[in-house]
């Protein structure tokens, strides 16, 4: 079905429920399926048609989160902008998918169509639209992390992010009874999938977008009413400084505290388990693919260096070079597929292809599976350093940098070197002024000494992308 129709049935199952809880207000759930339809409504006297693509380019608020499913409702095709974007950007991603509309807050941008969405559209009578059956057509062009000056991403349909939607709540849990509080953009792909995953299930959605200081993301977390929440490590990790010494976890009201974007590091997970939430889940994904692996609390003391086991009806396999499948603790290429994958990607040039022969999606990331049958990643496969002819995988020099008490964020990349192929180059940022001598020996205590660094930086903090993830592209810039 339209996956708006989840929402109409929600509506009229129990219309009094809080759907939406923002600043002071609360939208219940008869009065958001009267907001996706008036937006519908708007949308359709402004044009749209099935099969259009609208783009989404608005601030956090529960306007900006309607039009999604306002979108979906008319048949047409959710193209998300991120407002920060410089207009260019917005131009280029407008001009690549091809975007009848982008919807604003009121922002005009030259050279494409826009329409500003603000309350007064809901208050604007309309006549019933008509049901549209749209459960194979295209509801989402999910973009692929760090999209800006080149966009591209996957053609999602409303049965696929359906889908990754009952993955969510098969692996991790959450269901009608939860307060899912959002504190990521709706932009971003991890808080738009949870926010709209929690309204399809009957769930309430707090939304407390960024920015944030630390102090304000506890009170909202720590508020009677939310049970659940998704933040990225380099968020959570803002919160370390917050708990104190013999207290309860700082988040122990929380029963789900969702971890995704990029793996936490062993050492940090099992500290996280211990000072700030008990119910830690790491849930790995990506934005073309969906959910890949959940990994429950219950499984951190012993499986905390993983990613956790594959969710629920998606096929993992770990292969090398030629796809052929390999067995465990072999380090390969990852890929995966299942109902809640897409199978059509398109390009920066607005051109259409598809995934692997088999409908299997290679997000990038090299791992081995353990004989327990968990994940466990080994680094991105376009970061893979050869040095001397041997593979040296980022993510492990990593780990142990991050283990030294006084690093809080790191990053290791390959640099070309004529004589030895790749030298490996550590980016720091940490609480006390550290050396590169002092660095050196603490690698050589855990690691093989062609795996330790031959150059680090030293940061205040290391550059981001959107997601959160740290943007290893502006490292080698500089």
């Amino acid at each position: 079905m339209n996956l708006a129709n989840v929402v109409r049935i929600n509506a009229s199952n129990h219309g009094q429920k809080p759907a939406i809880l923002y600043r002071e207000q609360s939208i219940s759930y008869a009065e958001l399926w009267n907001s996706i339809e008036a937006i519908a409504a708007f949308l359709e006297f402004e044009g749209v048609k099935p099969g259009d693509r609208i783009g989404l380019s608005m601030k956090d608020h529960p306007l900006h989160l309607i039009a999604h499913f306002s979108v979906a409702r008319l048949g047409a095709v959710i193209v998300p902008m991120d407002h920060r974007w410089t207009e260019k950007e917005k131009l280029a991603a407008s001009n690549a998918f091809r975007t009848k509309m982008v919807l604003t807050d009121g922002e005009t941008l030259a050279g494409t169509v826009t329409a500003t969405l603000d309350d007064s559209v809901l208050r604007t009578a309309h006549d019933a639209l008509p049901a549209i059956d749209d459960r194979d057509t295209d509801l989402l062009i999910s973009l692929s992390s760090g999209t800006t000056g080149a966009p591209k991403g996957a053609l999602v349909t409303h049965s696929n992010l359906y889908e990754r939607f009952v993955s969510q709540w098969a692996a991790i849990g959450y269901d009608s009874r939860d307060c899912f509080a959002i504190l990521t953009p709706l932009f971003f792909g991890a808080g738009r999938s949870f926010a709209m995953s929690l309204l399809a299930v009957g769930g309430t959605v707090r939304l407390a977008p960024q920015p944030l200081k630390p102090p304000e993301m506890i009170k909202v977390l720590q508020s009677k009413d939310v049970t659940a929440t998704f933040l990225p490590p380099t968020l959570l990790r803002r919160l370390f400084d917050f708990c104190k010494q013999g207290n309860p976890p700082l988040l122990a009201g929380l029963d789900y505290l969702i971890v995704s974007g990029e793996p936490l590091y062993a050492e940090e997970a099992l500290w996280v388990l211990e000072k700030i939430c008990p119910n830690l889940y790491s849930y790995y994904a990506s934005s073309e693919g969906g959910g890949i692996s959940v990994l429950p609390a219950r499984d951190f003391a012993d499986y905390a260096s993983t990613v956790g086991i594959p969710t629920f009806r998606t096929d993992v396999q770990i292969v090398d070079e030629d796809g052929k499948e390999l067995g465990s603790n072999i380090v390969g290429r990852l890929r995966y597929r299942g109902p809640g994958v897409a199978t059509r990607m398109i390009d920066s040039d607005g051109k259409e292809k598809g995934v692997d022969i088999g409908g299997w999606f290679y997000p990038g990331d090299l791992a081995e599976r353990l004989p327990t049958g968990h994940l466990a990643l080994r680094g991105r496969d376009k970061d893979v350093i050869i040095r001397g002819g041997v593979n040296i995988y980022p993510a492990e020099i990593e780990a142990t940098l991050l283990a030294h008490p006084d690093v809080v964020e790191a990053a290791v990349l390959g640099l070309d070197d004529t004589a030895r192929g790749q030298i490996i180059s550590a980016f720091l940022a940490s609480t006390s002024r550290l050396s590169s001598e002092e660095m050196e020996v603490w690698c050589q205590t855990s690691l093989a000494p062609y795996k330790v660094p031959q150059r680090f930086s030293f940061m205040e903090s290391l550059p981001k992308r959107a997601s959160g993830k740290v943007d290893k592209k502006a490292l080698e810039l500089l």
